[in-house]
């Protein structure tokens, strides 16, 4: 029963954070989560404590929890060790990648790209969302379920949601354009384009931290 719901915990405070319920600096109180959920607060300490292993919040002492203020350090820090890790996964995705999996990438891309004609709030974060299934579709494709745990205990969709506001039509027309030539390169079966695409991608978002 713990294990369920510190889980419940979890989910219900890191989709808080995902979403922006929970701002960057905010205080994330046991009493009120539990209140929420209906739930006591050990099992919320628990979830805290996981929350604060992925850096989605911060334990202080004597002061409780708050929603984490990544600094530009913290986002260039995530950022590096993304591109070696999403690289490596599209390089074995690019050798299993199945149909299914094509026309997976194929729909979210062209998501991606329909919601970019319009940069308005609603459509950045549609594009976040999109992007993040997009990238954890690719790492599902290589089949490699411990780099997918490894991947999503980095917090990136929060790193990625931060940064598409800041994108020009530029910047996020050379992202779209990313995204088709990888399906190329998975397409070719090409492990070595694959990943050269992907860390190129990925270092390229440092250019947007602040």
């Amino acid at each position: 029963m713990m294990s369920s719901a510190a889980d419940l915990a979890y989910e219900f405070i890191k989709s808080a954070v995902m979403s922006g319920e929970f701002r960057a600096g905010d205080r994330v109180k046991e009493e009120l989560v539990a209140e929420q959920i209906g739930i006591s607060r050990t099992p919320i300490r628990t979830a805290m404590q996981r929350l604060a292993a992925q850096g989605f919040i911060e334990i202080l002492h004597n002061q409780g929890a708050r929603v984490a203020n990544w600094s530009s350090e913290d986002s260039r820090e995530i950022t590096e060790l993304r591109a070696v890790l999403e690289a490596f996964g599209a390089g074995i995705a690019a050798k299993r990648i199945n149909a299914e999996n094509l026309d997976e990438l194929r729909e979210l891309s062209q998501q991606m790209e329909d919601a970019s004609a319009k940069p308005t709030v609603a459509n950045f974060e549609r594009i976040t969302e999109l992007n993040s299934r997009f990238h954890m579709a690719i790492i599902a494709a290589s089949g490699n379920a411990r780099l997918a745990d490894v991947i999503g205990n980095l917090a990136h969709p929060l790193l990625v949601q931060r940064k598409f506001s800041t994108f020009d039509s530029n910047r996020l027309a050379r992202s779209m354009s990313d995204h088709r030539e990888l399906i190329q390169a998975f397409e070719r079966g090409d492990s070595d384009w694959a990943s050269a695409i992907m860390r190129a991608h990925i270092l390229a978002s440092a250019e947007q931290v602040a």
